[in-house]
């Protein structure tokens, strides 16, 4: 019980200062591990299998991808051809990455559409089956040659687009 004598604490600094001191009892920590569930340690093993198999996905797979198709015996204008093909491949591949057709100002669109023509254009021709080999070679070439120039717009149209710029030229500047 208080002490009825004593006036009562001001602060909490007070009330605690005036709470008895005591000493824990001897023992008091190894009683209480005592009765603490021992620790299991958890199995890991299957995240880092996990972890190793997604590894080994990551890394397995773009490698069979990139990798060559068996040998085939080809001319050299065929290889030729192929890696025009190829190349014509990837800038198709990154393009829908690069175009944002959703705001565009007329330079823009028009420029661009013309360039879709042009590759409209050499497709036509391509799939002409009369063609001679050197001038397919030459449609190949033209239409990667279109295609980096396409690629090239729309990534500038977008570098553009990031800086809170548009692509839009003037055709004639009056002073």
């Amino acid at each position: 019980m208080t002490d009825p004598r004593t006036s009562p604490p001001a602060t909490w600094q007070e009330a605690f200062s005036r709470l008895p001191l005591a000493t824990p009892p001897a023992g008091g920590w190894e009683a209480l591990t005592e009765r603490l569930p021992q620790a299991s340690r958890p199995r890991r093993w299957p995240v880092w299998t996990a972890l190793a198999a997604s590894l080994l996905l990551a890394v397995a797979l773009p490698v069979r991808w990139l990798s060559p198709d068996a040998d085939v015996p080809i001319s050299g204008e065929q290889t030729r051809v192929a890696g025009l093909q190829d190349e014509s491949a990837r800038l198709e591949a990154l393009l829908p990455l690069l175009a944002d057709d959703r705001v565009a100002s007329g330079t823009a669109a028009l420029m661009s559409g013309e360039l879709e023509l042009r590759l409209a254009s050499i497709d036509e021709r391509l799939r002409d089956p009369t063609l001679d080999a050197d001038a397919r070679e030459a449609l190949w070439q033209s239409r990667v040659d279109t295609l980096h120039a396409l690629v090239q717009f729309e990534g500038e149209r977008s570098w553009l687009a990031a800086q809170g710029s548009r692509f839009d030229t003037a055709l004639v500047q009056i002073d």
